[in-house]
């Protein structure tokens, strides 16, 4: 920690780890005052560079924000409903997912029951339904690329995976089939919705492909 704050002291040193992982194991979205935010923000973009010195990886950016708080004795009370990424992962508000029923999960689930945050940050896979942001194409934000086609609500109902390469997969968590189809059904339409808000300001007269046929797959059917 002396390189990170750059050979002062800091009471990160002497942080147990109980204290680290209840009020500083967080990541986005952030609430806080404007000054409690300003005073990260210093201390942040002060501290990343030399985070990524002993830490040159992804997610060293997010390490300095926590480092950040720490050191300036800041301590962030955890909520762990707000946000869903990894469908197998405990800690995030995937409770509010497993609740709904299943008929509903792909639609028209209650609004005042949904997490606020989808992070788009794994692949999502059900049957030979995908989406991993990796694979999308780089141009899918254009006038010629088609839309993504968007799964139907009986999704919900397969109980296995097919990779874009072939692999067959089964689920090791019942709650898995379900989180993945939610995550489907939500991000797909969204993705839609920022390409067609690009193509309806930016493409002139029949340039604009609106054709929801880009899958991963050569064929949906499995």
């Amino acid at each position: 920690m002396s390189h990170v704050a750059n050979g002062t002291y800091s009471r990160v040193d002497s942080m147990d780890m109980q204290e680290a992982r209840d009020h500083y194991s967080v990541g986005p979205p952030y609430i806080a005052t404007a000054r409690d935010m300003y005073r990260i923000a210093l201390t942040w973009t002060d501290f990343v560079p030399r985070v990524h010195d002993n830490y040159p990886h992804l997610l060293a950016e997010m390490f300095g924000y926590c480092l950040a708080a720490a050191h300036l004795n800041l301590p962030h009370h955890v909520a762990h409903g707000f946000m869903v990424s990894d469908v197998g992962s405990g800690g995030e508000g995937w409770k509010l997912v497993d609740d709904i029923p299943k008929d509903v999960v792909c639609d028209g689930p209650p609004k005042h029951k949904l997490p606020h945050v989808l992070h788009y940050c794994q692949r999502y896979m059900l049957g030979k339904w995908f989406i991993g942001k990796y694979r999308l194409r780089k141009d899918f934000i254009s006038c010629e690329s088609p839309l993504l086609m968007e799964p139907p609500p009986n999704i919900v109902n397969k109980n296995h995976q097919i990779a874009p390469d072939g692999t067959y997969l089964t689920f090791k968590s019942p709650h898995a089939p379900k989180r993945n189809a939610f995550m489907l059904c939500m991000l797909i339409p969204k993705l839609n919705q920022a390409a067609e808000f690009f193509k309806q300001h930016h493409c002139e007269g029949k340039t604009a492909n609106f054709n929801k046929s880009y899958i991963f797959h050569r064929s949906i059917d499995d």
